[in-house]
């Protein structure tokens, strides 16, 4: 089967790019955030967050391709660093999610931490064997699940939750517009720190697979749709209750999810490093999870997250006045 995989994505990579994007954008808390987004703050500022979600992979295709120097800048010790270490972090909320879905089941937070790290050994594995095709091809066939076992939750749920709906707010209160505004504009950088998204634009320049050269704008476009799409899950969901069954399907969905954006983390980390330090850092990443979480570690991300528009703003920045001063020497000599 990934022999004949493999085949396709070499033939025609654009859906397979898409759905690795979609994939590794669309994080461990997707499902959960977005439920909570539409019963907290509405419809309409779900709604407004979405779009900015879907519109985070589409900003970078159209740009990122074009920006003059812009990747040569991502590729400095300082933007790798910064890069790396919000892959770090993505590795392990991924981790934690696995871990904290299930331990609202019967199987307990113990199993959630088993099948966590036995996730991270296993994308590990792949990694040192088959790099940027295990991750493309694991992703569209973990993505490819995502919509079926979503689409059957939120049918289960659907039924299960008739007569006794959860009754939600438009939203359209100038409070609540606000924080979906904010956090949709957010949203909307975050995608230029994501390490694997840069190397998908190099791999499709020039690869050593023979994999055909497409329009990676379209595949980043695609991606953006493909993820929102996924979005009108939650939308749904929030409407509905969850029996105990219910909910061992829910973190069925939750770690699907929640492997294909560890599984692009763990790549990242390990192209943003090289090949034997990436796996050093991955590997201690790995094993440090449960004693660092305790500390409080996440808050750093927290303030990562918060701050990446200046972080990409600056990048940006930076690239545009790089390639102008290089054009001004060429003119000059």
């Amino acid at each position: 089967m990934f022999s004949k995989l493999r085949i396709r994505f070499i033939q025609n990579p654009t859906l397979y790019y898409a759905m690795s994007i979609a994939a590794t954008w669309a994080g461990v808390g997707s499902l959960m955030n977005g439920i909570t987004m539409v019963q907290t703050y509405g419809i309409v500022p779900f709604l407004i967050w979405a779009l900015g979600n879907t519109l985070a992979c589409v900003v970078f295709g159209i740009f990122a391709p074009a920006i003059p120097k812009l990747r040569d800048v991502f590729r400095s010790r300082a933007m790798r660093v910064i890069a790396g270490l919000m892959s770090i972090f993505q590795i392990w909320l991924s981790m934690n999610g696995i871990q904290a879905i299930f331990a609202d089941t019967v199987l307990g937070g113990r199993f959630g931490m088993a099948l966590a790290y036995a996730s991270a050994a296993f994308f590990l594995l792949l990694l040192v064997r088959f790099g940027m095709l295990r991750n493309v091809l694991t992703d569209h066939m973990s993505w490819s699940a995502v919509y079926g076992v979503a689409l059957l939750l939120t049918a289960c749920a659907i039924i299960h939750s008739q007569g006794s709906m959860n009754p939600l707010a438009w939203g359209v209160d100038e409070a609540n517009l606000t924080t979906g505004i904010n956090k949709a504009a957010l949203l909307l950088p975050g995608a230029f720190l994501y390490p694997y998204f840069f190397e998908i634009l190099d791999y499709n320049d020039k690869n050593k697979d023979g994999t055909k050269k497409v329009n990676i704008r379209r595949a980043f476009a695609l991606g953006g749709f493909l993820f929102g799409a996924y979005l009108a899950f939650p939308l749904l969901l929030a409407w509905t209750s969850f029996s105990p069954a219910l909910n061992i399907i829910k973190a069925i969905l939750v770690t699907l999810v929640a492997v294909s954006t560890l599984s692009s983390f763990l790549y990242s980390v390990y192209i943003t490093f090289g090949r034997k330090l990436g796996l050093a850092v991955n590997l201690a990443s790995v094993a440090l999870w449960q004693l660092l979480i305790p500390l409080g570690v996440m808050g750093v991300w927290t303030l990562m997250s918060t701050i990446r528009i200046y972080i990409v703003a600056g990048a940006i920045l930076t690239a545009l006045i790089w390639h102008t001063a290089a054009r001004r020497r060429a003119a000059a000599v």
